[in-house]
């Protein structure tokens, strides 16, 4: 488990108990109405509101005198100056609040990728996998069958009360199957993985194989669009965005 994995558990439980009641659209609408209530209120709570306004109040003064101004490009010069370096001030209040702010998402983010693009599939369900570098030996039992490739292989999704396994060739076991999670990549630990873990575990330091590929079903909540569009991520960024907007709008956060 990566730092921003911490509240992963409590997201699933959760969604868990959303689940007897909403569909998964309604749910990932949900989340996104949580997340952008969360991150408005930090950001209220973190920046400084009172001094926000009064830059934005003074920033539009100075902008309304320099677009009513009529005199020489010296006196034009400062008053640029001056709304330059109130927009600066306007940004370095707010940027490390907006920062804080965006953790309710990261972390939701993190977990909706893990959770929602992809399934599980039905046992009996023919799967494609890749093993690479397609050099490295791979040993299946029960045997799988190849594919067209050297390094695809096809197997027959087991059911609870089965199991396939995959080992490399000093008979480590990589995988074993079905998964306990729907992911589709198994790879070996990076650094990354301090901050975002794999929940299915990582391939062991000493075998020849780098990454494991497995083609699980994918979950598309928009069926319009480019491909990015259908992930449960822009689902939940579009909610965020709209939330936080009208939230701002209705409570005039700075």
């Amino acid at each position: 488990m990566g730092i921003f994995d911490i509240f992963s558990p409590f997201f699933s439980w959760f969604d868990a108990i959303l689940e007897y009641a909403l569909p998964p659209m309604a749910r990932l609408v949900f989340w996104g109405i949580v997340a952008s209530i969360l991150t408005m209120w930090l950001y209220v709570l973190f920046s400084s509101q009172g001094k926000l306004s009064r830059i934005k109040t003074e920033a539009a003064e100075t902008k309304k005198a320099l677009n009513e101004y009529d005199g020489d490009f010296k006196g034009a010069w400062q008053l640029i100056r001056r709304t330059l370096s109130l927009s600066l001030k306007q940004i370095g209040l707010a940027l490390g609040p907006t920062i804080l702010a965006s953790l309710p998402v990261l972390f939701m983010l993190v977990w909706l990728g893990t959770a929602y693009n992809y399934r599980l599939p039905e046992a009996g369900a023919i799967i494609d996998i890749k093993t690479f570098p397609a050099s490295a030996e791979v040993q299946w039992h029960p045997q799988a069958k190849q594919g067209v490739e050297e390094s695809q292989w096809q197997i027959s999704w087991p059911a609870s009360d089965e199991q396939v396994w995959l080992r490399d060739s000093t008979n480590q076991v990589i995988a074993t199957f079905p998964l306990s999670e729907s992911i589709p990549i198994l790879h070996k630990r990076q650094w990354w993985n301090v901050l975002f873990g794999n929940p299915i575990g990582y391939i062991p330091e000493g075998s020849l194989l780098e990454r494991v590929e497995i083609a699980l079903p994918e979950n598309k909540y928009i069926k319009m669009g480019p491909e990015w569009m259908h992930s449960s991520e822009a689902v939940f960024l579009l909610v965020v965005v709209i939330g936080s907007l009208a939230i701002k709008l209705l409570f005039r956060i700075h």
